[in-house]
């Protein structure tokens, strides 16, 4: 971000405490949440009262059914 004049969004393996790291470090405009927001519908609540988090069910992404999108516990 330092060498790039511009928005730069980073993802792929981050938690809320790395996440917020990297945007207070200047490494990051902002940070994507793929599998944790699949996972976790409520993930801005979650991450705001440090609830804890559902597991990613990796095995039902990407497929042409309900589960695994729409079947996970909300808080």
């Amino acid at each position: 971000k330092r060498e790039f004049d511009g928005v730069v969004i980073a993802n792929e393996g981050f938690t809320r405490e790395t996440a917020e790291a990297a945007i207070a470090r200047g490494d990051a405009s902002a940070v994507a949440f793929g599998r944790l927001i699949i996972a976790n519908p409520d993930l801005v609540e979650r991450f705001r009262t440090h609830a804890p988090l559902n597991e990613a069910r990796t095995e039902s992404f990407y497929t042409h059914e309900a589960a695994g999108y729409t079947d996970y516990p909300s808080l």
